[in-house]
């Protein structure tokens, strides 16, 4: 029966060409997807381990650092520089404008400073005021000007892989500019980024004290809706790749009647039977998922959001296709079971 089945499928290739690309399209959406919701996850990973800190210190209340807009005084980076245990400290402003109607991510670094990007792509890190340092995802190169907020910086480095907040890019200064142009000049940040083990019984009382992993978890918060809309679509992405197979497994079986009645009636089992239906609904699902790879790959560059398809997304696009091609085999198994071998002499 596994012969059979194979030779079938080449029988009518044509038609199972149509249903592996339909069910590869459904497969290729659900891989772009993982892709997106994991580019996005890795977000805040990246964002946060680009400042190697231990902790972060924050207003009292705050969710956190890149998701508020709360401010402390400016002054307890000094406080807490001189705080036992306290290796080094920088303080960051943190907020969010407008770059030809694109929505930016503006951090505000001390200069010289361990919070100041240094890993570049092109360009030299500013020394001085008045510099922009930018993600590559805003097209800009060294020479251009970046403005925002009626302020405008000349580019001077291009950094990669700082987006954050769904995919917007960063735009990062020395805090002073970013105090004259998102808080009129006052002297305040958003957090003071920490090196050492300070205790937060040492924080002063109207200021926090976070991890990394509760600033990750705050970044990826706002994610969460997303992700349960992502899943939601993917699963019906299945049950559609699916539903595809399914038919024409079912399709083929009413075509073949007369001939699985043959089988049957030469000794053939309905066990066999049904695992040749098995067989053919998995190499279709397989097949889907290998086209779906190659789409997904091709589609990817034309997405607005980075798509970072992980290596485990892939394993569990095979683990799916083969589940799948179980599921739509069974769409015949009633079928199959009920033939009456008679059938294979005219009977009825």
């Amino acid at each position: 029966m596994w012969f059979f089945s194979l030779r079938d499928l080449q029988w009518r290739r044509r038609r199972f060409i149509i249903a592996v690309v339909a069910a590869g399209l459904a497969f290729a959406l659900s891989l772009i997807m993982s892709g997106t919701l994991h580019h996005l996850r890795q977000e805040g990973v990246r964002t946060v381990n680009l400042y190697e800190a231990d902790s972060w210190v924050v207003a009292n209340g705050v969710s956190g650092p890149f998701t508020s807009a709360s401010y402390i005084d400016g002054d307890a980076v000094d406080t807490i520089r001189q705080t036992p245990g306290v290796h080094d400290a920088s303080a960051l402003l943190i907020g969010r404008s407008v770059f030809d109607d694109l929505d930016i991510n503006v951090v505000g670094y001390e200069r010289n400073s361990f919070t100041q990007p240094l890993r570049v792509q092109s360009g030299t890190p500013p020394t001085g005021r008045g510099v922009a340092t930018v993600d590559e995802t805003l097209d800009l190169k060294v020479g251009d000007t970046v403005t925002f907020a009626g302020h405008s910086f000349p580019v001077g480095a291009v950094t990669k892989n700082t987006t954050y907040y769904f995919g917007m890019a960063t735009v990062f200064l020395p805090i002073e500019d970013v105090r004259d142009a998102i808080a009129a000049g006052q002297n305040v940040a958003s957090a003071v980024v920490v090196r050492g083990p300070l205790a937060a019984s040492s924080v002063p009382g109207d200021l926090s004290l976070m991890t990394n992993e509760a600033v990750r978890a705050d970044l990826n918060r706002v994610l969460e809706k997303t992700a349960q809309t992502m899943g939601i679509i993917n699963t019906l992405l299945w049950i559609m790749a699916a539903g595809i197979i399914a038919a024409l497994v079912y399709i083929t079986v009413l075509e073949r009647t007369r001939e699985l009645a043959v089988h049957k009636a030469t000794g053939s089992s309905n066990g066999s039977l049904v695992r040749g239906l098995l067989l053919q609904a998995s190499v279709l699902a397989v097949f889907a998922a290998v086209i779906a790879t190659g789409i997904a790959l091709a589609l990817a560059p034309t997405f607005p959001f980075a798509v970072e398809i992980p290596t485990a997304a892939y394993i569990q696009l095979l683990s799916i296709a083969l589940i799948v091609g179980g599921i739509a085999s069974l769409a015949g198994l009633r079928r199959v079971v009920r033939i009456d071998p008679a059938l294979a002499f005219g009977g009825a």
